[in-house]
């Protein structure tokens, strides 16, 4: 029914777009409903229809952070697993931007023309109001930056840490003050969980034969409530560059 999609600020491939372990929120939405059953065969939907909106809105999900709490997620139905034909049917060209084609199947439309598109800073809820007005010094930027690792990936951790950190730094004009730390994770935050994402699931509809369009909506309001944010490091595709070349 649709000929056409429009992508904004993110793609199934985002780490916050699906949930990992969705029997760990069945789990907890049980506890806080008291729909009990077995987790695995047991439909809660005809117990949760019967709760008051207040008793399904106070259930809480303590997801790590970074990570989606209610999303959604591989069932098989709606979101299938990926098949082995499907990622051995495409040939990655010499040259390619892709280093593997992990996630194929979220890019499975190729006979729709997909425009794709990003803001200059994709990660401003990432940060309280009082970090975004004051910003931080490069320790909690450092702390940040490896929640963000741990949580996002599962190995060389401290390699893809290290890279991340060496590349979004300035090393002609590091930042020794509050707003320059705060910029650079800004731009690691953006990069890592919505730009790179964004543009590899770009690249794969283009692949497959499709019509990919991308856009980049650079436009600063008049009015902000702390200060402009100095771009550090001019590439979004930095992020997806430095931890594919460190994973494969």
């Amino acid at each position: 029914l649709a000929a056409r999609a429009i992508l904004l600020s993110g793609s199934a491939l985002s780490p916050w777009a699906i949930q990992k372990e969705p029997l760990y929120v069945k789990k907890r939405v049980a506890e806080h409903t008291g729909c009990h059953g077995d987790l695995l065969e047991d439909d809660l939907a005809p117990c949760l229809r019967k709760k008051s909106l207040s008793d399904l809105l106070n259930v809480t999900i303590d997801s790590p952070r970074f990570l989606p709490g209610f999303a959604p997620f591989v069932d098989g139905t709606v979101i299938v697993n990926p098949t082995s034909s499907m990622t051995n049917a495409l040939i990655l060209p010499t040259g390619s931007a892709l280093a593997s084609t992990n996630g194929l199947e979220l890019a499975d439309f190729p006979s729709r023309e997909l425009l794709f598109g990003l803001t200059s800073i994709e990660s401003y809820l990432d940060l309280s109001a009082q970090d975004l007005e004051f910003g931080f010094n490069e320790t909690r930027r450092d702390r940040i930056l490896r929640t963000y690792v741990r949580n996002i990936y599962h190995y060389h951790l401290n390699e893809i840490y290290s890279a991340l950190k060496n590349e979004y730094t300035d090393w002609e004009r590091p930042p020794r003050n509050p707003t320059g730390a705060r910029d650079a994770t800004l731009d690691i935050l953006s990069d890592g969980h919505t730009a790179a994402p964004l543009v590899r699931l770009g690249y794969m509809h283009s692949l497959r034969g499709g019509r990919s369009y991308f856009l980049h909506f650079r436009h600063q309001s008049g009015e902000r409530d702390f200060p402009q944010v100095s771009p550090l490091i001019p590439s979004i595709f930095l992020t997806y560059r430095v931890v594919a070349k460190i994973l494969h």
